[in-house]
């Protein structure tokens, strides 16, 4: 029986070495089933929510020969050796295992614990369920870490490194694709506000809510892209109720747009109360608002979701292809109207 361990993370695992509870019941191929129920008897982990599923059972050197369930060694007579009725047929786990790869192997075989082993066979200890939920919380958290634009990253000072030690090549190859998406995404909306200067000099209050819309619909699809990519990553979200959620979040999207919209067209209408054109820039103004709420929702869960079905990184694309999408989506929508209701102005 191994010594106890605390089987809280506090850090980032990069192998399954780093995630194994060392509280089990091991025995040698040569003891008696009666001992080896003593043995369980006398098992007292540290951790009141650890529970034991299995006995492990090695050979003398400590290597993994075979496993048996406690309901098979309770109804084993107690006068045999475990080595005449333990499994053999193993399923493992190597210490050096990504944890993520680890987590999808019990998700799919159901087992609620797994033996771990290093390249020799030699057990090092267990990887429970419990534990791999918190593998999977942190993998969640770093794919939301790479919606900022990076390729990895992570949220403890001893992946922190990775970053820093790296090539500034690869530190390039990291972080340039999608920065680039974003520059045109930028020129992009840059140009449609070219496009529409006449207007804005014609009604120079238009000028004064272009960066609230921008900003606005920014933090939106943030949201939006955030808590999609974590129940994409978690599991919460597939290809059976996708198609749920992106309604529901147009849903959301719109809502929220009704109550920033109206907030802001408030503003707009007291600020140029004596202006004849207040009521006009009132309804540009929240019609804008509204829009850019409901597109930036919506692409805020879509293009994550292509993203993925597509093979890239949801985490890592998705930003800078909603804030094109969005941003272009709202400066069109806010200067057409504008050009409509306040033609005459122009």
């Amino acid at each position: 029986m191994g010594a106890a361990s605390d089987p809280d993370l506090e850090f980032h695992a990069d192998r399954v070495g780093e995630v194994t509870d060392d509280e089990y019941v091991a025995v040698t191929q040569d003891t008696f089933v009666e001992m080896a129920i003593d043995e369980f008897r006398r098992f007292e982990p540290l951790d009141d929510e650890t529970t034991v599923y299995y006995l492990y059972v090695t050979d003398n050197a400590d290597r993994l020969v075979g496993v048996m369930s406690l309901r098979e060694l309770l109804n084993a007579p107690e006068d045999d050796v475990v080595e005449e009725h333990m499994i053999t047929d193993l399923v493992t786990i190597n210490a050096d295992a990504d944890p993520e790869l680890a987590a999808d192997e019990m998700a799919e075989r159901e087992f609620p614990a797994l033996p771990v082993v290093d390249d020799d066979g030699y057990l090092v200890g267990v990887l429970r369920t419990d534990d791999m939920l918190d593998v999977v919380e942190e993998e969640a958290t770093e794919d939301i870490l790479k919606s900022a634009g990076f390729s990895f990253a992570d949220v403890e000072e001893s992946r922190s490194s990775a970053i820093l030690e790296s090539s500034i090549p690869r530190i390039l190859r990291l972080r340039l694709p999608w920065l680039i998406v974003a520059l045109a995404g930028g020129l992009l909306a840059g140009g449609v506000i070219d496009f529409h200067e006449e207007t804005l000099e014609g009604v120079v209050a238009l000028a004064f809510f272009v960066p609230v819309i921008m900003d606005m619909g920014g933090n939106v699809g943030t949201q939006a892209s955030t808590i999609f990519v974590r129940g994409l990553a978690l599991g919460q979200i597939d290809d059976r109720n996708a198609m749920k959620y992106f309604a529901r979040e147009g849903l959301i999207g719109l809502l929220i747009g009704l109550i920033i919209g109206s907030i802001g067209a408030s503003a707009a209408y007291v600020w140029q109360l004596n202006e004849p054109f207040a009521t006009e820039l009132a309804i540009v103004v929240f019609v804008g608002l509204v829009a850019v709420c409901v597109v930036a929702s919506v692409v805020g869960y879509v293009i994550p979701w292509v993203m993925n079905k597509l093979g890239f990184d949801p985490a890592a694309a998705s930003d800078p292809l909603i804030t094109t999408v969005k941003d272009v989506t709202a400066l069109l929508i806010y200067f057409g109207l504008a050009s409509v209701l306040l033609g005459e102005l122009l």
